[in-house]
């Protein structure tokens, strides 16, 4: 069953996909001090943005949202096509990222360079669900 990208039941899947990704851990910087608020938003989509908590490099909490937090470390948007693309492992999310097809909306772009290894693995793990990209 095809689950509705950015729903709530996508993002539980997700959390257990990426928690489960070694790759991603290996990729971050300094895990143990990765603990942070962040937002994925879909750019002309207002109704598809999520919150990810993470503690330590393992994701705690991740949930459909309905606007920004203003204590949110690190706001990432894309196009829907362009989170596919990431998903399908055709492009890599630091090289599009740096083309400006992911946009940095708001924390340090060295945090983001320093991780990009860790947000490839975090985005190729979106591949391993079953996601309706139709919404």
């Amino acid at each position: 069953m095809s689950l509705s990208f950015f729903s709530q039941e996508w993002c539980d899947a997700a959390k257990a996909v990426v928690n489960a990704n070694e790759e991603m851990q290996r990729g971050f910087h300094d895990p143990a001090s990765f603990t942070n608020r962040m937002a994925l938003s879909t750019l002309d989509r207002d109704d598809l943005i999520t919150h990810v908590e993470w503690k330590a490099g393992q994701i705690v909490s991740w949930t459909p949202a309905e606007s920004y937090d203003e204590d949110l470390w690190l706001i990432v948007g894309a196009a829907l096509p362009t989170w596919r693309e990431c998903a399908d492992g055709v492009s890599e999310g630091k090289k599009l990222l740096m083309a400006g097809r992911l946009k940095l909306v708001k924390g340090p772009l060295a945090a983001a360079i320093s991780n990009a290894d860790a947000l490839n693995s975090f985005l190729r793990s979106w591949g391993q669900i079953d996601t309706d990209w139709n919404v």
